[in-house]
C-alpha cells in the first residue's frame, strides 16, 4: 500500500522499500523491489514512472528492473556496479564455486541483464525534471553502494539504500563481509555512516522499514556497536580515517596517507593546483578498485586554508593516481592540464588494453606542448611526456620557495622507500615500457637538477644525485640484462606486448553494428620494417580487408584500418577480431586482438 511521507513523495513496503516521486505528469523510483507494478501505482493515482534510480545491485532492491524497463521507464544504476546489472549472467555462468574466499554474493542480482545509458556516478548529479539527485557514495552494504541526496518539499533527503533500516539497526550484516575473514565492508559501513551525518539531511530513507528523522542518535546508536565489534575482534579502537598532510615547503604541501601520494601547490589566497589525487580512505584500492571515498576534500579548507582547486596536473592514466578527480571537479570545477601524448589515454581509457585504468576517464581542458610551461598564478609548470613506469607518463617540474621539485610519478618504486635501499625500477612489462627508456629516467632527473623529488609512493625526498648516479649504474644494467636475454632483433620485441594494437581495443555494439578499428604497429627497429597482417574473426563477422601490407620506418609507428560488420543475430556475448602478424618475413601469429561485446 502507497503511505504518504510529503506531497510529492510516497514508500511502498515491497521486497525493499520503495520510493516515489511525483512531478507534475510523471514519477520517478528509487528502488524498484520485485512486486511493484504500473498497475499497483496507476490505482494509486500516481503517474507514469519516467525514470528508476537503484542503490546497489542485490536483487530485493531491483528485481522488477528489466520489467520497468520495457514498459519505457530509464534506468539508472551505481557506475561501480554496472556488470552486476549488465553482464549478470556471465557473472553466474563463470561463478566457481571453488573460489571460497570471495563473500560478496555476486549472483545476488537480477535474473535478467539490464542495460542502460545512464549510470549514477560517485560526486556526480543525476536531474530529473526539476530535481537533482545528488550521487553519494556509501560502501559497505555492497562496495558498490550508493546514496541519492536531493530536496523534496522542503526537505533534504537521503536514500540511503540499505546503509540502514532504521535508528541504530541494520537489515543484514551478511553482505559487509566482502571477503573471508574480512573487515573491509565493516569499516566502509562506519565511514559511510560518518559521511551520511555530513551531508545533514532531514529525512533518511532506508532501504529496507519505515522513513525516519535524520537525528544524531540515529546514526551513533549504530555507529557505537559497529565500532565497538571492529574493537573486540582486532583488539584495538576503531580509528577513524583523516588525511595527513605534511608541509615540503611554505606552498607545497603531501597529503601523506593517500593510496598514491598527492602533492598540493597553493598560494596564500587559497588558491591550489593537485598534482596526482590518490584513494583516501581506511581500504582504499583492496576494498574499492577505482573508487574514491572522498575524506579529502573536506579537511582542504579548515586544515590548508584551500578553497578553490583550479587544476589538476596527473602524472599517468592510472586509477590511484586519478581516483580523487571526479571529487574535485564536483566540488571546484577543478580542469585537467596533460601533455598531448597522454591525453587520449586519460581522456578514453576504454579504447585501450593497459593496467590500472581509471573506467571514468577525464576530459583534458588544457594541453601543454612539449619545452612550453603552463602557467598557474605566478608558477610555471612543465609537463612532458617520458615513457618511465608506464609508456604514457608526464614529467612535472616546478620552482617554488626558491626550490626546484621534479614530480617522477611511480618510475621509481615505492620498494625502495619502503625498505629503505637505493632507488629501483617500478617494473610491470604491461604497461610497456621501453627497454631504452630506462636509462633516460635517472638522465631525466640529473638534468632536471631538482631540489627535491616527488614520489608517487615514497613521499617527497630530497634529491640526492649521488644516489641518482648509483641508480643510473643500476638501469644501465637491467637495461643490458633485458638485451642479453631477450631472443628478438631489438629488446623491446619481447618486452611490449603492444607492438601490433588494435584502437579501439575494446567496444560495446548491437547487433548489425559497423566499427572501424585502426590497427597501430610501432616498429622498434632501426631500419623500416614490413609487416603483413591478415584478419579473422568468428562466424557471421565480416572484415574489410581480410589482409594487409605496411611499411613501418624506423622508430616509427604506422596505422592500417580494418572494418568490421557485426552480424543481425549472434549468440556469443564477445565477438574478436584477431590479426595474424608475419614481421619481416617471419609468421609470429595472432598476436593483436580487438574484443567487440554486447
Amino acid at each position: 500500500m502507497l503511505q504518504k511521507i510529503t506531497d510529492s513523495l510516497a514508500w511502498i513496503k515491497d521486497t525493499c522499500s520503495v520510493y516515489v516521486i511525483t512531478q507534475g505528469d510523471a514519477a520517478l523510483l528509487i528502488d524498484c523491489g520485485t512486486h511493484v507494478s504500473p498497475g499497483l501505482l496507476q490505482d494509486a493515482g500516481i503517474p507514469p514512472v519516467e525514470r528508476v534510480l537503484l542503490t546497489h545491485f542485490h536483487r530485493d532492491q531491483c528485481a522488477a528492473a528489466a520489467a520497468w524497463q520495457d514498459q519505457g521507464a530509464e534506468i539508472v544504476v551505481p557506475f561501480t556496479e554496472r556488470r552486476f546489472y549488465e553482464e549478470s549472467d556471465l557473472l553466474k555462468a563463470s561463478y566457481d564455486t571453488w573460489h571460497n574466499y570471495d563473500c560478496y554474493y555476486p549472483n545476488f542480482g537480477m535474473l535478467n541483464d539490464v542495460v542502460t545509458e545512464q549510470y549514477a556516478f560517485d560526486y556526480e548529479s543525476v536531474r530529473w525534471r526539476d530535481l537533482e539527485f545528488e550521487v553519494v557514495p556509501l560502501p559497505g552494504h555492497t562496495f558498490g553502494s550508493v546514496g541519492y541526496l536531493f530536496t523534496c518539499d522542503n526537505q533534504r533527503v537521503l536514500a540511503c539504500g540499505d546503509l540502514m533500516s532504521a535508528p541504530g539497526k541494520l537489515h543484514e550484516y551478511f553482505s559487509s563481509q566482502w571477503k573471508y575473514m574480512d573487515f573491509k565492508g565493516h569499516t566502509h559501513h562506519l565511514e559511510s555512516l560518518k559521511t551520511a551525518v555530513s551531508l545533514q539531511p532531514d529525512l533518511i530513507l532506508p532501504g529496507h522499514n519505515t522513513p525516519f528523522e535524520s537525528t544524531e542518535d540515529a546514526f551513533t546508536s549504530l555507529q557505537q556497536p559497529l565500532e565497538e565489534l571492529y574493537e573486540l575482534f582486532y583488539a584495538r579502537p576503531y580509528e577513524w580515517f583523516q588525511p595527513q598532510f605534511r608541509h615540503i615547503s611554505d606552498h607545497v604541501v603531501e597529503v601523506s596517507n593517500a593510496g598514491a601520494f598527492t602533492y598540493i601547490v597553493h598560494d596564500d589566497d587559497g588558491h591550489a593546483v593537485f598534482i596526482d589525487c590518490g584513494y583516501v580512505s581506511t581500504d582504499s584500492i583492496s576494498a574499492n578498485p577505482s573508487r574514491f571515498i572522498d575524506h579529502l576534500t573536506p579537511a582542504l579548507e579548515p586544515e590548508l586554508g584551500i578553497r578553490a582547486v583550479e587544476w589538476f596536473l596527473p602524472t599517468h592514466y592510472h586509477d590511484d593516481h586519478l581516483a580523487g578527480y571526479p571529487a574535485l571537479r564536483n566540488r571546484y570545477g577543478t580542469r585537467v592540464v596533460s601533455s598531448p601524448e597522454v591525453k587520449d589515454i586519460l581522456e578514453h581509457p576504454e579504447r585501450y588494453d593497459m593496467p590500472c585504468l581509471d573506467p571514468r576517464g577525464l576530459k583534458v581542458n588544457h594541453v601543454v606542448q612539449r619545452g612550453n610551461a603552463f602557467h598557474w598564478r605566478g608558477t610555471d609548470f612543465f609537463i612532458e611526456q617520458h615513457p618511465g613506469q608506464t609508456l604514457y607518463h608526464q614529467l612535472i617540474r616546478f620552482d617554488v620557495d626558491d626550490m626546484r621539485f621534479l614530480v617522477v610519478g611511480d618510475n621509481i618504486s615505492g620498494m625502495c622507500f619502503q625498505e629503505q635501499r637505493d632507488h629501483i625500477h617500478s617494473f610491470i612489462p604491461k604497461n610497456r615500457t621501453p627497454v631504452t627508456s630506462y636509462t633516460d629516467m635517472p638522465r631525466q632527473i640529473l638534468e632536471a637538477n631538482p631540489d627535491i623529488l616527488l614520489t608517487g609512493h615514497g613521499g617527497g625526498v630530497p634529491h640526492d644525485q649521488h644516489q641518482t648516479e648509483r641508480w643510473q649504474v643500476w638501469m644501465k644494467r637491467w637495461q643490458d640484462l633485458f638485451t642479453q636475454i631477450i631472443d628478438q632483433p631489438h629488446p623491446n620485441l619481447g618486452m611490449d606486448p603492444g607492438w601490433v594494437e588494435f584502437y579501439p581495443y575494446k567496444v560495446r555494439i548491437r547487433p548489425g553494428d559497423t566499427v572501424a578499428f585502426n590497427v597501430r604497429i610501432t616498429n622498434h627497429e632501426p631500419e623500416t620494417k614490413t609487416c603483413e597482417l591478415k584478419f579473422r574473426s568468428v562466424e557471421g563477422v565480416e572484415l574489410t580487408p581480410t589482409a594487409t601490407v605496411v611499411d613501418v620506418a624506423g622508430g616509427s609507428t604506422a596505422s592500417c584500418q580494418v572494418t568490421a560488420e557485426f552480424p543481425q543475430v549472434f549468440t556469443t556475448h564477445s565477438l574478436p577480431v584477431l590479426a595474424d602478424v608475419t614481421w619481416q618475413g617471419n609468421a609470429l601469429g595472432e598476436l593483436a586482438e580487438a574484443i567487440a561485446w554486447w
